[in-house]
């Protein structure tokens, strides 16, 4: 869909404004932009009920003896009014999707997002020397806090950075790729959105195996 007039600023734009003030500035966009495609599903229906009723009648007269072409373009207005109004629903679960991901962000700001996401519990291990004693996996743990993988194997390559030491090479590249990425808002939520409701278990390790 075409983003809302004015929905984004330039990376340092966005970067002057703060993450809580951009958040909800773009939020708010979002919000309202949804509502607007709602209203606009609901007048588009208004049409394809007056095609469809059209339709009706015509198919009513065309009985008595009216041409049946005449049934054609109320036939196309139906059809046509069904296309827009799904991509209208499609652009508005966009909306409200990335109005999600920055309502997420600003809950990690106000430290509201505990129990909000993977807990990464499965990861944990009694016997690991730390992970217990920094809250590494479970309910309001640092893996939940930092986690937005939206596969099993994400969450994995995830699990085993906070349970393996790095190098301090492999650290400071990290920190760069951070750093390469903290700006780029819109690269961020597109990724978001992109793997919103993507979930992937055994069938990504056979595809890997497979591969191998």
């Amino acid at each position: 869909m075409s983003e809302p007039e004015g929905a984004r600023l330039n990376d340092s734009a966005a970067d002057q404004a703060g993450p809580r003030g951009e958040y909800t500035r773009r939020r708010e966009e979002l919000t309202a932009e949804a509502a607007r495609r709602v209203r606009l599903f609901g007048k588009v229906g208004v049409a394809r009920l007056a095609s469809m009723i059209a339709f009706v009648v015509l198919a009513w007269l065309a009985f008595r003896g009216l041409s049946g072409w005449w049934l054609l373009p109320p036939a196309a207005a139906f059809l046509i009014t069904a296309v827009i109004q799904d991509r209208i629903t499609k652009a508005r679960r966009r909306c409200e999707r990335a109005a999600a991901f920055y309502t997420r962000g600003l809950d990690r700001l106000d430290d509201r997002w505990a129990g909000a996401g993977e807990s990464g519990a499965r990861f944990l291990d009694d016997s690991h020397p730390y992970a217990a004693d920094l809250d590494l996996f479970g309910r309001g743990s640092l893996f939940e806090l930092l986690s937005t993988a939206r596969t099993s194997a994400g969450e994995e390559s995830l699990a085993r950075w906070l349970l393996s030491p790095a190098s301090p090479d492999v650290i400071r590249a990290r920190q760069e790729a951070v750093a390469e990425l903290r700006p780029l808002l819109d690269l961020r939520e597109d990724l978001a959105l992109l793997g919103e409701g993507v979930r992937t278990g055994g069938e990504a390790r056979s595809l890997a195996e497979w591969a191998a």
